[in-house]
């Protein structure tokens, strides 16, 4: 069975992040009530918005990959609809406190040790797992555009119902619906990506990178630390940016990098390269196990 998130610093973040969303009522509500005032269908608005709210509550109580995923599309959106609270309401205080707010639960929601607490919290029994970065293209482009249209799927056809336009909102549920749904499922595998740390030696699971996971026993690794601008190592970061990890083994190791058509060769290296989004816990915790840093 996974077990629950550890207590003590590496809580703390999730504990924030969830104190955060439970104020948005208090910050971010009071705008938006006023905001959905004079629109049509604003009692259904308001009972969505409140349902909504509570899901992404319930995702910070229980941190897990999924859960992740949804923090990282609520958080931003919460975000952008204290953006579009701006437009509309004529309070600045209202205003000024909705988006402060909505913005911090927007950071806290990317924020890489929430990330970590997240992926972790599916762990089995003495391990310890740390998410990998985003590939650079997702980064900058792709990631933005799932988020997007995973927001336009699902609020865009509920609106137009609300509004009054029962033929256009249908079209556009089923239309939009599949879209969100491919959408999370894109990002989502973004946050199965990661280093585990176990036992045994250092796992890296990386689905865009590797066929399969791979297993480097603990006396098969002869260093695990910042990689050298100059160094020959295999690249497996999928051009993602940061500081990057080198871990050297002390015979070739045998890789299977992945492939598009599944026919994927077997590559023999002595090093290789990842991009967990916190290197300095990575190497903490590598050094905490007694593998060799450095």
């Amino acid at each position: 069975m996974a077990r629950p998130i550890r207590k003590g610093s590496d809580s703390i973040p999730v504990w924030v992040l969830r104190a955060v969303w439970l104020v948005q009522p208090v910050t971010l509500g009071p705008a938006l009530a006023d905001g959905l005032n004079d629109l049509d269908g604003r009692t259904f608005l308001s009972v969505a918005v409140w349902v909504l709210w509570g899901l992404g509550l319930l995702a910070t109580l229980v941190p897990r990959p999924v859960t992740l995923t949804a923090i990282r599309i609520g958080g931003p959106a919460a975000a952008a609809l204290s953006v579009w609270t701006a437009t509309a309401v004529d309070d600045t205080t209202l205003v000024v406190v909705g988006l402060v707010g909505a913005f911090v639960l927007g950071v806290l929601s990317h924020w890489p040790a929430v990330a970590d607490a997240c992926v972790d919290g599916a762990s089995y029994g003495d391990e310890k797992r740390f998410l990998l970065r985003a590939p650079g293209p997702v980064v900058l482009a792709l990631g933005p555009i799932a988020w997007a249209l995973t927001v336009a799927g699902v609020v865009t056809g509920p609106l137009l119902l609300a509004s009054g336009d029962p033929a256009v909102g249908s079209a556009a549920c089923v239309a939009g619906l599949p879209i969100a749904v491919a959408s999370v499922r894109a990002l989502h595998h973004l946050h199965r990506r990661w280093i585990v740390l176990v036992p045994a030696g250092f796992v890296l699971h990386d689905h865009l990178a590797l066929a399969d996971p791979t297993l480097l026993p603990r006396d098969a690794i002869a260093s695990v630390g910042p990689a050298p601008a100059d160094t020959d190592a295999h690249d497996l970061t999928q051009a993602a940016r940061g500081l990057l990890l080198e871990v050297r083994c002390r015979e070739p190791h045998d890789l299977r990098p992945a492939s598009r058509d599944g026919s994927a060769e077997v590559v023999v290296t002595e090093a290789f390269l990842c991009a967990p989004t916190r290197p300095d816990a990575v190497l903490a915790e590598a050094k905490r196990r007694r593998l060799p840093v450095g």
